[in-house]
């Protein structure tokens, strides 16, 4: 596990940047689609500590992931 992350009690991913996945959510505008790379931009935040927030938001439901390529994914908030 990276040294600038860990999961807190409740398995959720916490980030010594301050980072929380409500801020990662609150970033992405509805139905706008972004790259890993261009949120960690955004956030000033860590690829790695992003992509774990962006997956965690996937499995919850709450964002979309697609893959269009073996190595890229593009994430999509809903309206």
């Amino acid at each position: 596990m990276p040294p600038a992350e860990h999961r807190n009690e409740n398995g959720r991913f916490e980030s010594e940047h301050g980072l929380t996945t409500e801020d990662v959510f609150e970033k992405m505008e509805p139905l706008e689609p972004y790259t890993t790379g261009e949120l960690a931009d955004i956030l000033d935040a860590p690829r790695r500590t992003v992509y774990n927030y962006l997956e965690e938001l996937a499995e919850e439901g709450q964002i979309r992931k697609k893959k269009p390529e073996p190595r890229r994914a593009i994430w999509i908030r809903g309206a």
